[in-house]
């Protein structure tokens, strides 16, 4: 007799001893085999409306439901819900937890992959389409073995309209006296050292992380107002303003690690939409290096760095200036060594604005996409900007 593995719940084993005990003339695998063949697929819910709009406001999430695909009476399924595009073969996934039967997809990130993987364009609207693929949940000792068993459920189709999630976000600067350091740029209006990082999941909001003394006072520069004192972000009766004092920490805040979050709104700069916030962050466990670099075919070769500078007021924070990226592959690896190395998260493509600790995927530079740029890395967060110069 075959020896049958399972695993799942309690209900799975019952139905397995029930078919041996009660078919002791037939192999239990056939039996077991038969009950898996009585497929039914799930049925998705149709959501209250068909229709998705996406702005980079957008906060909320697309939220599906679907039926129990079924095997049997007894044996449970594992879920992934699958959007494509009619006429493409590209396809997002989505894995659903076990013995969920619903998927809570955020906005922004949804908007993000139907741009970057399914290609489609921004502020027009297009269809997807939508189905839930099911798996018994069992083992029968090859973890192939269960793939022919596996169920898709008739397609829903969406409208949905995204917004085109550019790789170039807009750029603000901190221009001040933040850190204390010796031999920070401090008060110069050309001064574009200290970037706000874009959001990754949230195309309004902003980050820079670093250390801020307690008296620390800066302002906001957009990019269009580098090199002038017009146009720029101070505080006025605790609001952002253009015509504001210093930013300050609030009262009473000490000395430390901060991420300080800027919001604006969508469009040309509205001081009046625009928020700021400080949130102290513990970095008491992360090294300080000494070197950080450019290795790969795109900078020089995988045999050498290219050497970013460490910022004089924020040891965690790398610039390079005018540096010349050729096409081909590269990392960020720190001390010129591979025990700690940072690359692009799966799906994205370069230039994009986070990057993961270990184990990351190469950055990939096109011929169009090689050129000269201006680098921004913070390897506390591993966020990451490549501003380039010659467009």
């Amino acid at each position: 007799m075959n020896k049958i593995h399972y695993l799942a719940s309690a209900t799975l084993v019952a139905l397995i001893l029930s078919l041996a005990t009660g078919c002791s003339s037939k192999d239990p695998m056939e039996s077991f085999d038969a009950v898996l063949s009585t497929k039914v697929p799930a049925t998705l819910d149709k959501p209250a409306s068909t229709a998705v709009t996406i702005m980079p406001e957008s906060t909320g999430t697309l939220d599906l439901s679907w039926s129990a695909a079924k095997y049997g009476d007894k044996i449970p399924a594992t879920y992934t819900l699958v959007i494509s595009r009619g006429g493409s073969e590209k396809r997002i996934e989505f894995p659903v937890a076990t013995g969920a039967r619903q998927i809570s997809l955020p906005l922004q990130e949804l908007n993000k992959r139907l741009v970057t993987e399914l290609e489609m364009e921004g502020d027009k609207p297009g269809k997807v389409a939508v189905t839930v693929e099911a798996l018994p949940l069992a083992d029968k000792g090859n973890p192939a073995a269960l793939k022919s068993y596996k169920t898709s459920s008739a397609p829903l189709e969406l409208t949905v309209t995204p917004y085109f999630a550019t790789v170039r976000p807009d750029l603000y600067f901190l221009v001040g006296n933040l850190s204390g350091r010796e031999g920070e740029p401090g008060w110069k209006n050309d001064n574009t050292d200290h970037l706000f990082f874009a959001d990754d999941n949230n195309a309004l909001a902003y980050h820079y992380y670093g250390y801020l003394k307690a008296d620390a006072a800066f302002k906001i520069f957009p990019e269009a107002s580098i090199g002038s004192w017009d146009n720029i972000l101070g505080m006025k009766e605790g609001k952002l303003d253009m015509d504001g004092d210093n930013i300050a920490l609030p009262a009473g805040s000490p000395a430390g690690y901060y991420r300080i979050t800027l919001t604006v709104n969508r469009g040309k700069l509205d001081p009046a939409q625009a928020t700021i916030s400080f949130d102290p962050i513990d970095v008491t466990d992360r090294p300080t290096f000494g070197k950080i670099g450019i290795i790969g075919t795109a900078g020089i070769d995988w045999d050498h760095d290219l050497f970013l500078e460490q910022s004089k007021t924020e040891p965690h924070l790398w610039i390079g200036r005018g540096i010349v990226l050729k096409e081909g592959d590269f990392k960020l690896r720190a001390n010129a060594a591979w025990s700690t190395n940072w690359g692009g998260q799966e799906k994205d493509q370069f230039p994009t604005d986070f990057g993961i600790v270990e184990g990351g995927e190469n950055w990939k530079v096109t011929a169009k996409e090689a050129g000269t740029y201006d680098v921004y890395f913070n390897d506390l967060t591993g966020n990451y900007f490549f501003n380039k110069l010659d467009k």
